[in-house]
């Protein structure tokens, strides 16, 4: 429903609280750690009462969207719990407004990655402090999202308590992410027909198959999200289902858009148009976690 009105605080509801609350939901840790736990997350969450807001910037290039794949080395500091990470790393939403971030990167002397936390309360970005903004975020392709690239320089983080990179359940983060873009794509398909209707009758016959192809595909798009959905309440193979619904509405999502795109014409790619933005917007799903090429290898494996 938000993503009818603005995708960018569409995705943000539905992408920050998957990426930060699952391991903040984890109540117990293993016993040496429990009390070191319990102290992070009082700390944690009282921050979020104060006002601070956390993001994330985890991404990296290079790594095809394989968090368990990073590159970012998080060497130890001088006390407990804290390193300095060193390492490139992009789509950093809400830059200059967040003040906590999180992010991963391997920890000194071991193999498997780990989350870490960046203070950026008033951190310089000209490497000064070690953070260099390397490309800033200038609104091409993906609206919905902001994609701020840094460089880290032996930066200081804090390392989350609780070990381990822990994934959330895939079937509930594949849902939140693709919940976004079928709103984008029902709200392109109802303004659309606002469009189309006035003139139905003059449409040359390719653009009438292209518009009954979309909402084809946009029927199809609404069934795999229900199936979705009924997967996840139901129990069934959630994972499974959700991966399969995620990449069939992205390629869908593609491609009504280009339908839609074509029936209304050149002027689809007007900056005063909604269609170009939207349909860069739907394009993003694919590459949201997991990525096409990692989403398929899970989907054949499984």
């Amino acid at each position: 429903m938000l993503a009818h009105g603005d995708s960018s605080v569409a995705l943000v509801c539905a992408m920050h609280p998957v990426v930060l609350n699952f391991w903040m939901a984890t109540a117990q840790a293993s016993p040496p750690s429990q009390t070191a736990w319990e102290e992070q997350r009082r700390s944690i969450f009282g921050k979020v009462c104060e006002g601070a807001w956390w993001g994330t910037i985890a991404s990296e290039p290079g790594i095809g969207g394989d968090l368990s794949k990073t590159k970012a080395t998080a060497r130890r500091g001088s006390s407990d719990g804290t390193y300095l990470l060193t390492g490139q790393k992009n789509m950093g939403s809400g830059s200059g407004i967040t003040s906590y971030m999180v992010t991963v990167a391997v920890p000194e002397g071991e193999t498997a990655p780990d989350i870490f936390v960046l203070d950026m309360r008033e951190v310089p970005w000209d490497g000064s402090a070690g953070v260099t903004l390397t490309a800033a975020w200038d609104g091409h392709g993906m609206a919905a999202t902001q994609s701020h690239a840094f460089s880290f320089k032996a930066f200081p983080v804090t390392r989350i308590v609780l070990p381990g990179l822990q994934q959330p359940t895939r079937g509930f983060t594949s849902s939140c992410f693709t919940a976004v873009i079928v709103g984008v794509v029902e709200v392109a398909l109802e303004t659309a027909r606002e469009r189309v209707a006035p003139h139905r009758e003059a449409l040359r016959a390719y653009e009438r198959v292209e518009w009954a192809r979309a909402e084809l595909e946009g029927w199809l798009i609404e069934q795999a999200y229900e199936g979705m959905l009924r997967a996840m309440e139901e129990g069934r193979d959630s994972p499974l289902r959700s991966a399969q619904a995620k990449t069939a509405i992205a390629e869908l999502a593609e491609s009504v858009l280009g339908r839609i795109c074509r029936v209304i014409g050149g002027g689809t790619f007007s900056r005063s148009s909604p269609f170009g933005y939207w349909h860069e917007d739907v394009r993003a799903l694919g590459f949201l976690r997991p990525p096409w090429g990692l989403s398929y290898d899970r989907l054949f494996a499984t």
